[in-house]
C-alpha cells in the first residue's frame, strides 16, 4: 500500500475514525479494539511496515482485517472521510497457514467473495 496522502491515520483524528468505523461495522465487538491494535492499524493504514508478535488469541487477525474494513468504508463513503486517502478498490491478500485458521477468519469477519465486488 502506498503511504497515505493528506490526513495521517496515526493522528488522534485518525485513530478516532478507526474506532468509529470499527464500532459501526463490527458492533459485536462491544469493547472495540485494544489500544495497541488501534495504534498498529493506524501504522498499517499510513503505509508503514509492521511486525507484531503476541500470544495466541490476542487479536492479531484484526491487524489485517480492520485496515481492509476501514479502507472499504472510506472507498464507499469518501465524502464522510475528507483528507484521508481513498483507494477506490482496496485489495488485501491474506495467506493463512492452515485451513482451520482460514475458516476462522472467514467466519469471524463474515467474509464472502461478494463483499469485494
Amino acid at each position: 500500500m502506498a503511504p497515505s496522502r493528506g490526513c495521517k491515520w496515526q493522528t488522534e483524528a485518525g485513530r478516532t475514525t478507526i474506532r468509529r468505523i470499527v464500532a459501526e461495522k463490527i458492533p459485536e465487538w462491544t469493547g472495540g479494539l485494544h489500544e495497541w491494535q488501534v495504534i498498529i492499524v493506524a501504522w498499517i493504514l499510513d503505509g508503514e511496515d509492521v511486525l507484531c508478535v503476541t500470544a495466541t488469541g490476542d487479536g492479531k487477525s484484526a491487524l489485517f482485517a480492520v485496515p481492509m474494513i476501514v479502507l472499504l468504508e472510506v472507498a464507499k463513503n469518501p465524502a464522510a472521510y475528507p483528507g484521508f486517502a481513498n483507494y477506490k478498490k482496496p485489495v488485501a491478500l491474506v495467506i493463512a497457514p492452515t485451513k482451520g485458521l482460514a475458516g476462522n477468519i472467514v467466519r469471524d469477519y463474515n467474509l464472502s467473495i461478494n463483499d469485494f465486488d
